[in-house]
Order: C-alpha cells, then sequence, then structure tokens
C-alpha cells in the first residue's frame, strides 16, 4: 500500500513464545516490551443488506478445454516441486508463535509487493490441504513493463525451520479472436484472499472477489519471463512461472439504497458461527474519529453445502452484518467467536498495529504490536493464531500471534 502518516506511539510487548523464537539463534527486529491499548469510538451498526454481490458468468467450461490442452497439476505436486527456501524468523511482534521470511530474492524484490494470506485451516477444518499443512500468500506485480498481475504463493509448511515454496502465477481464460483457448495475467492488487475448500478468493478491489479453481492448475513454459498465455506455436507460458492458477469465476459488488460502494481491500474467514462466512473490510486513510469516514466491515455468507457464497431467492449474495469502525489504514480483517480483528499498517518504517473490537464495544488498538507494514489477516481455529505477512522490501515476514494476546 501507499506510504501513510506517522504515528509515534510506541506500544510493544515481548510473550514467552517469541523468547523461545529467540533462543533459536534468529535476530528479533525489534522486540516488543510493553503493552497499551489505545480505544476509538465505538462502531456504528450499518443495513448489511445493502451490500451484495452477484456471480458472474461460470469459466468451467473453458477450464477443461483448456485441461485437455495443459498438463494439470495437483496442489501437492507443486508443493513437491517448489524452487525456494525461507528461513524461521522473529520479527518484532505481540503474542509471536511462529514466522519465516521468504528467500533473498523474494525478501527484497520491487518486482513484487506481498499482500494476501490464508492457510489451510481455511480451506479445510482439519487444518491440512490434501494431507499438508500449507500458507498460500498474494503478492501483486509493481512492474509495468509488463504487469505481471497477481501471483500466489504455495508454501509448505511441514518445517517450520525452512518452509519450501513456489509461485503460482494467477490467470484468466478466454477465447481470442482465432477461436483459441487463451488466459491472461489478472491485474489486481490480491489485497486478501481465501483458501476455501478447492477454491481461491481474491478480493478485485472495487468489483468484488475473484474466484480460482485448485483442481485446474496449469504447468506451463516457464523459459518466457515477458510473455503470457498462448504462443504462436501452441504452446503456453506464465511470465516466467511453471504453473498458473485459472479464474473459474467472479462475484461483482453491488450496494442498494443508494450505499456508497464498498472498497473490497482485504478478507479473512469466519469457521466459528453456524456456517462459515467470508469477512471483508475496507481501506482509508482517513477516519481516526467520527469526522472521517473510517473503515466498513461487512460479513457474507458461505454456502454450508459447497465452496461458494450463499445466495438469497433474487440471486444474489446479500451482506447479513456490517459495520463501520473509525480507524485508518486498515489493511487486513477477520474474525472468530464474535471478534474482529483488523490490522493497522503505519507507513513504510513505523510498526503496524492490530485492533480488535465486537459489535458492542469500541474498537482497541495495540498500537507498534505488529511489523512494519501488517497486511491481510486469517485466523487458525485451535491454534488460537492470527495470520498475516508484511509487504515492505527488507522487511518481509509471514507469522502467527496469539489471539489472545490482544
Amino acid at each position: 500500500m501507499n506510504d501513510r502518516p506517522r504515528w509515534s506511539r510506541r506500544n510493544v510487548f515481548v510473550g514467552g513464545a517469541l523468547a523461545g523464537l529467540a533462543a533459536t539463534g534468529v535476530a528479533a527486529f525489534g522486540a516488543p516490551t510493553s503493552a497499551l491499548a489505545e480505544t476509538y469510538p465505538e462502531p456504528v451498526e450499518l443495513a448489511a443488506d445493502a451490500f451484495r454481490l452477484t456471480a458472474g458468468p461460470s469459466n468451467t467450461a473453458l477450464l477443461h478445454r483448456l485441461d485437455r490442452l495443459l498438463p494439470v497439476t495437483r496442489v501437492t505436486d507443486v508443493l513437491d516441486g517448489a524452487d525456494r527456501v525461507g528461513a524461521a524468523a522473529t520479527p518484532h511482534a505481540n503474542g509471536l508463535t511462529r514466522a519465516f521470511t521468504w528467500n533473498d530474492e523474494d525478501g527484497a524484490t520491487e518486482l513484487w509487493y506481498p499482500q494476501g494470506v490464508s492457510t489451510s485451516a481455511d480451506a479445510h477444518p482439519s487444518g491440512r490441504y490434501d494431507g499438508r499443512t500449507v500458507i498460500f500468500a498474494s503478492w501483486y506485480s509493481k512492474s509495468t513493463a509488463p504487469d505481471m498481475g497477481s501471483r500466489v504463493s504455495f508454501i509448505d509448511y511441514s518445517n517450520p525451520a525452512a518452509p519450501r515454496y513456489r509461485h503460482v502465477l494467477l490467470v484468466e481464460p478466454y477465447v481470442d479472436d482465432a477461436g483459441n483457448a487463451d488466459f491472461r495475467a489478472v491485474p489486481v492488487h490480491a489485497g486478501g484472499i481465501i483458501v476455501y475448500g478447492h477454491l481461491l478468493f481474491v478480493v478485485d478491489t472495487w468489483n468484488g472477489f475473484r474466484v480460482f479453481d485448485l483442481r485446474h492448475v496449469w504447468q506451463v513454459d516457464d523459459t518466457d519471463p515477458t510473455a503470457v498465455g498462448r504462443a504462436d506455436d501452441g504452446t503456453y507460458r506464465g511470465y516466467g512461472h511453471a504453473y498458473v492458477l485459472p479464474q473459474s469465476v467472479a462475484y461483482l459488488s453491488s450496494t442498494v439504497d443508494g450505499v456508497e460502494p464498498l472498497r473490497y481491500s482485504c478478507c479473512g474467514l469466519d469457521r466459528s458461527g453456524p456456517t462459515p462466512s467470508v469477512i471483508v473490510a475496507e481501506y482509508n486513510v482517513e477516519g481516526e474519529d467520527r469526522t472521517g469516514a473510517g473503515a466498513r466491515v461487512v460479513r457474507f455468507p458461505l454456502d454450508p453445502y459447497g465452496p461458494l457464497f450463499a445466495t438469497e431467492g433474487d440471486g444474489q449474495v446479500h451482506g447479513t452484518e456490517a459495520y463501520q469502525v473509525f480507524v485508518r489504514s486498515v489493511q487486513g480483517g477477520v474474525a472468530h467467536g464474535g471478534r474482529f480483528f483488523l490490522s493497522r499498517s503505519n507507513g513504510t518504517t513505523n510498526y503496524s498495529g492490530l485492533v480488535t473490537f465486537t459489535a458492542g464495544t469500541a474498537p482497541a488498538l495495540a498500537s507498534e504490536s505488529m511489523p512494519v507494514g501488517t497486511e491481510d489477516l486469517a485466523y487458525w481455529p485451535g491454534r488460537d493464531e492470527v495470520w498475516t505477512l508484511c509487504e515492505h522490501p527488507g522487511k518481509r515476514f509471514v507469522l502467527a500471534v496469539r489471539a489472545s494476546a490482544f
């Protein structure tokens, strides 16, 4: 995200888990030393039904057509062929339980910026994806020559000391003017992701969600980092990536009754209710008090019988819970057991904060309790963990903190 105004208050804490990680010999980046909180005005309940999503045309037929042209690969096969290795780390964080960094190239690149995070605990209640402990992380392309769209890292977290991973390019299938099945890059910010069942949900800032089918990971020619899609010789490429993941459907955002469009900045899965649901939060650089717009947080229901959104009789997905919270620079949002968690960034040099609130209580900010550039959030049931990741070059971590520490 863009740089934010500076926020000078320090609020940091050392937990036993962090001390244990420090004993591994990995240097900590500014270990927290105290725990204070700042309270905001109470959230304002909004008319949740005003927020809608509508499914667009399905790409199923085109996906099956491309299945016949390209090798189809399982997620576990991509993990088995991981070509990069991260390393355990101990970043500055309140209640840190586990963390790692990317390899040197990915930790420093300015061509790609990490944004969204999800885990195998989102994908399945067992906490595993096809028997593996997996972390998923989205990145958007900063390059303009060409704009390579977005990608997702498939991370095998079986060995937390040295997670192995591979990047997979997100693509949108289409039929070209000559009638050939083709695909192109997906130019979205990918600020939030959820892996639910065999589907990857990716927020598309002003448009809603794009959904990608993990049963159709395609292996492509990875020799040309400047090309994507079908080449003249009939081969397919993915900007130097060996695998691409295709979009299966999109959900388009709308509102009724004159409500301003929702900005889909980030998302998180909540498995704690009667049926799973998706939390969407929006980024706004203004709004630390009631004079600013703040951010809206909206819940959408998932279908209990399948991995898509639940629709009403009108064919639309209706929001079921919504609030306006007077918090600026929200980068991540998730909920569990009626408690909401929001990450709040604070520029490229200041530590981030984590905000918590419920329907009836004012949001409380644990300021500077998280690493610099904290982004999307995911909750891991059973572990009491909130997962996140950091975007800025040289300061990139993927980490989990104890939810009960906030």
